[in-house]
Protein backbone atom coordinates (compact mmCIF):
# COMPACT_ATOMS: atom_id res chain seq x y z
CA UNK A 1 0.00 0.00 0.00
CA UNK A 2 1.40 3.34 -1.05
CA UNK A 3 1.39 6.54 1.06
CA UNK A 4 -1.08 8.07 -1.40
CA UNK A 5 -3.53 5.20 -0.82
CA UNK A 6 -3.22 5.64 2.96
CA UNK A 7 -3.94 9.37 2.59
CA UNK A 8 -7.08 8.59 0.56
CA UNK A 9 -8.35 6.13 3.19
CA UNK A 10 -7.80 8.65 6.00
CA UNK A 11 -9.48 11.43 3.99
CA UNK A 12 -12.57 9.25 3.37
CA UNK A 13 -12.76 8.37 7.10
CA UNK A 14 -12.55 12.02 8.04
CA UNK A 15 -15.29 12.95 5.58
CA UNK A 16 -17.57 10.28 6.99
CA UNK A 17 -16.89 11.41 10.59
CA UNK A 18 -17.70 15.01 9.70
CA UNK A 19 -20.66 14.28 7.45
CA UNK A 20 -23.66 16.62 7.42
CA UNK A 21 -25.61 13.93 9.27
CA UNK A 22 -23.57 14.46 12.45
CA UNK A 23 -25.45 15.82 15.41
CA UNK A 24 -24.54 19.51 15.12
CA UNK A 25 -26.58 20.36 18.19
CA UNK A 26 -24.56 17.92 20.31
CA UNK A 27 -21.33 19.39 18.98
CA UNK A 28 -22.50 22.88 19.85
CA UNK A 29 -23.46 21.76 23.37
CA UNK A 30 -20.00 20.30 23.91
CA UNK A 31 -18.37 23.46 22.58
CA UNK A 32 -20.54 25.56 24.88
CA UNK A 33 -19.55 23.52 27.94
CA UNK A 34 -15.87 23.85 27.07
CA UNK A 35 -15.90 27.54 26.20
CA UNK A 36 -18.34 29.00 28.72
CA UNK A 37 -15.75 29.37 31.52
CA UNK A 38 -12.98 30.69 29.33
CA UNK A 39 -12.08 34.35 29.86
CA UNK A 40 -9.51 36.47 28.07
CA UNK A 41 -6.36 37.03 30.12
CA UNK A 42 -4.25 40.14 30.30
CA UNK A 43 -0.93 39.62 28.48
CA UNK A 44 2.13 39.56 30.72
CA UNK A 45 4.15 42.77 30.68
CA UNK A 46 7.45 42.84 28.76
CA UNK A 47 10.53 41.56 30.55
CA UNK A 48 12.11 45.02 30.44
CA UNK A 49 9.13 46.50 32.28
CA UNK A 50 9.48 43.99 35.10
CA UNK A 51 13.24 44.58 35.20
CA UNK A 52 12.71 48.32 35.63
CA UNK A 53 10.10 47.74 38.34
CA UNK A 54 12.40 45.39 40.24
CA UNK A 55 15.36 47.78 40.04
CA UNK A 56 13.07 50.51 41.34
CA UNK A 57 12.05 48.21 44.20
CA UNK A 58 15.71 47.53 45.01
CA UNK A 59 16.48 51.25 45.13
CA UNK A 60 13.37 52.13 47.13
CA UNK A 61 14.04 49.61 49.90
CA UNK A 62 17.73 50.51 50.11
CA UNK A 63 17.21 54.28 50.23
CA UNK A 64 14.17 54.19 52.53
CA UNK A 65 15.91 51.91 55.02
CA UNK A 66 19.14 53.93 54.99
CA UNK A 67 17.17 57.14 55.44
CA UNK A 68 15.43 55.68 58.48
CA UNK A 69 18.72 54.51 60.01
CA UNK A 70 20.75 57.53 58.98
CA UNK A 71 22.84 58.26 55.87
CA UNK A 72 26.13 58.09 57.76
CA UNK A 73 28.00 55.87 55.31
CA UNK A 74 27.66 57.89 52.14
CA UNK A 75 28.90 61.01 53.95
CA UNK A 76 32.29 59.46 54.72
CA UNK A 77 32.83 58.15 51.19
CA UNK A 78 34.79 60.18 48.68
CA UNK A 79 33.20 61.11 45.35
CA UNK A 80 35.23 58.47 43.50
CA UNK A 81 34.29 55.79 46.04
CA UNK A 82 30.62 56.69 45.75
CA UNK A 83 30.76 56.55 41.96
CA UNK A 84 32.46 53.14 41.90
CA UNK A 85 30.37 51.49 44.60
CA UNK A 86 26.96 52.65 43.46
CA UNK A 87 27.64 52.20 39.74
CA UNK A 88 28.56 48.57 40.33
CA UNK A 89 25.66 48.13 42.72
CA UNK A 90 23.25 49.39 40.07
CA UNK A 91 24.81 47.17 37.40
CA UNK A 92 24.61 44.00 39.51
CA UNK A 93 21.09 44.90 40.65
CA UNK A 94 20.04 45.27 37.01
CA UNK A 95 21.49 41.83 36.25
CA UNK A 96 19.68 40.28 39.22
CA UNK A 97 16.44 42.06 38.28
CA UNK A 98 16.77 40.74 34.72
CA UNK A 99 17.22 37.25 36.15
CA UNK A 100 14.03 37.67 38.20
CA UNK A 101 12.07 38.98 35.22
CA UNK A 102 13.20 36.08 33.04
CA UNK A 103 11.99 33.55 35.62
CA UNK A 104 8.52 35.08 35.33
CA UNK A 105 8.25 34.28 31.63
CA UNK A 106 8.77 30.67 30.43
CA UNK A 107 11.34 30.22 27.66
CA UNK A 108 12.54 33.81 28.05
CA UNK A 109 16.21 33.03 27.52
CA UNK A 110 19.32 32.19 29.50
CA UNK A 111 18.84 31.97 33.25
CA UNK A 112 20.94 34.54 35.09
CA UNK A 113 20.18 34.03 38.79
CA UNK A 114 23.28 32.03 39.69
CA UNK A 115 25.43 34.25 37.46
CA UNK A 116 24.18 37.36 39.28
CA UNK A 117 24.86 35.80 42.68
CA UNK A 118 28.37 34.60 41.84
CA UNK A 119 29.28 37.87 40.14
CA UNK A 120 28.01 39.95 43.06
CA UNK A 121 29.84 37.85 45.64
CA UNK A 122 33.05 37.98 43.59
CA UNK A 123 33.18 41.58 42.40
CA UNK A 124 32.44 43.47 45.62
CA UNK A 125 35.26 42.05 47.75
CA UNK A 126 37.70 42.94 44.95
CA UNK A 127 36.23 46.43 44.68
CA UNK A 128 36.32 47.03 48.43
CA UNK A 129 39.88 45.75 48.71
CA UNK A 130 40.98 48.34 46.18
CA UNK A 131 39.22 51.43 47.54
CA UNK A 132 39.52 50.85 51.31
CA UNK A 133 43.00 50.74 52.82
CA UNK A 134 42.33 50.17 56.52
CA UNK A 135 42.76 46.43 57.15
CA UNK A 136 42.36 46.60 60.92
CA UNK A 137 40.52 43.62 62.45
CA UNK A 138 39.68 45.34 65.73
CA UNK A 139 36.16 44.46 66.92
CA UNK A 140 35.71 42.46 63.73
CA UNK A 141 32.81 40.32 64.98
CA UNK A 142 31.17 42.78 67.35
CA UNK A 143 30.99 45.41 64.61
CA UNK A 144 30.12 42.95 61.86
CA UNK A 145 27.13 41.09 63.30
CA UNK A 146 24.93 44.22 63.59
CA UNK A 147 25.63 45.07 59.93
CA UNK A 148 24.76 41.55 58.82
CA UNK A 149 21.53 41.66 60.81
CA UNK A 150 20.61 45.11 59.50
CA UNK A 151 21.29 44.07 55.91
CA UNK A 152 19.14 40.96 56.25
CA UNK A 153 16.36 43.00 57.86
CA UNK A 154 16.24 44.96 54.60
CA UNK A 155 16.71 41.91 52.36
CA UNK A 156 13.81 39.92 53.84
CA UNK A 157 10.98 42.40 53.12
CA UNK A 158 12.55 43.12 49.73
CA UNK A 159 12.45 39.39 48.98
CA UNK A 160 8.77 39.20 49.97
CA UNK A 161 7.96 42.14 47.70
CA UNK A 162 9.77 40.47 44.79
CA UNK A 163 7.81 37.24 45.36
CA UNK A 164 4.60 39.29 45.27
CA UNK A 165 5.69 40.68 41.88
CA UNK A 166 6.42 37.13 40.72
CA UNK A 167 2.68 36.49 40.91
CA UNK A 168 2.25 38.78 37.91
CA UNK A 169 4.16 36.26 35.80
CA UNK A 170 4.36 32.47 35.54
CA UNK A 171 7.28 31.02 37.49
CA UNK A 172 8.06 27.40 36.61
CA UNK A 173 11.23 26.85 38.65
CA UNK A 174 11.07 28.43 42.10
CA UNK A 175 14.59 27.29 42.96
CA UNK A 176 16.06 29.41 40.18
CA UNK A 177 13.64 32.23 40.91
CA UNK A 178 14.62 32.08 44.58
CA UNK A 179 18.31 32.53 43.77
CA UNK A 180 17.54 35.55 41.58
CA UNK A 181 15.18 37.11 44.14
CA UNK A 182 17.57 36.39 47.01
CA UNK A 183 20.44 38.01 45.13
CA UNK A 184 18.49 41.15 44.31
CA UNK A 185 17.16 41.48 47.86
CA UNK A 186 20.66 40.90 49.25
CA UNK A 187 21.97 43.67 47.02
CA UNK A 188 19.28 45.96 48.47
CA UNK A 189 20.65 45.15 51.92
CA UNK A 190 24.20 45.79 50.74
CA UNK A 191 23.20 49.11 49.18
CA UNK A 192 21.55 50.14 52.44
CA UNK A 193 24.75 49.36 54.35
CA UNK A 194 26.87 51.39 51.94
CA UNK A 195 24.53 54.33 52.49
CA UNK A 196 24.28 53.88 56.25
CA UNK A 197 27.41 52.23 57.68
CA UNK A 198 30.35 54.62 58.33
CA UNK A 199 32.79 51.77 59.04
CA UNK A 200 35.33 51.84 56.20
CA UNK A 201 37.54 49.00 57.43
CA UNK A 202 38.25 46.87 54.39
CA UNK A 203 37.78 43.50 56.12
CA UNK A 204 34.53 44.63 57.71
CA UNK A 205 33.01 45.69 54.39
CA UNK A 206 34.45 42.79 52.38
CA UNK A 207 33.13 40.15 54.80
CA UNK A 208 30.06 41.41 56.62
CA UNK A 209 28.51 43.63 53.97
CA UNK A 210 29.00 41.10 51.17
CA UNK A 211 27.75 38.31 53.46
CA UNK A 212 24.28 39.86 53.22
CA UNK A 213 24.18 38.96 49.52
CA UNK A 214 25.58 35.47 50.12
CA UNK A 215 23.14 34.62 52.91
CA UNK A 216 20.17 36.15 51.09
CA UNK A 217 20.95 34.25 47.89
CA UNK A 218 21.31 30.96 49.80
CA UNK A 219 18.06 31.54 51.69
CA UNK A 220 16.28 32.42 48.46
CA UNK A 221 17.41 29.15 46.89
CA UNK A 222 16.35 27.15 49.96
CA UNK A 223 12.90 28.76 50.03
CA UNK A 224 12.48 28.21 46.29
CA UNK A 225 13.57 24.59 46.60
CA UNK A 226 11.03 24.03 49.37
CA UNK A 227 8.31 25.65 47.23
CA UNK A 228 9.15 23.36 44.30
CA UNK A 229 9.02 20.28 46.55
CA UNK A 230 5.66 21.33 48.00
CA UNK A 231 4.24 21.96 44.54
CA UNK A 232 5.38 18.52 43.31
CA UNK A 233 3.77 16.81 46.32
CA UNK A 234 0.53 18.70 45.71
CA UNK A 235 0.52 17.52 42.08
CA UNK A 236 0.72 13.86 43.04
Amino acid sequence: MTPEEIDKILAKAANRAASPDADRAAIERVQGEILKDLRPVRPIAPTRAFTLALVGLFAAFAVASASALGMHGIRVLSNSQRALIFTILLATAWLAASACAREMRPASGLRLGLTALVLSVAVFPVLFSQIFQNYSADRFVSEGIPCLEAGLCVAIPTFLAIVWIFRRGFVLDWSEAGIAAGTLSGLAGLAMLELHCPNLKALHVMVWHVAVVMVSGALGFAIGRAADSFRRREAL
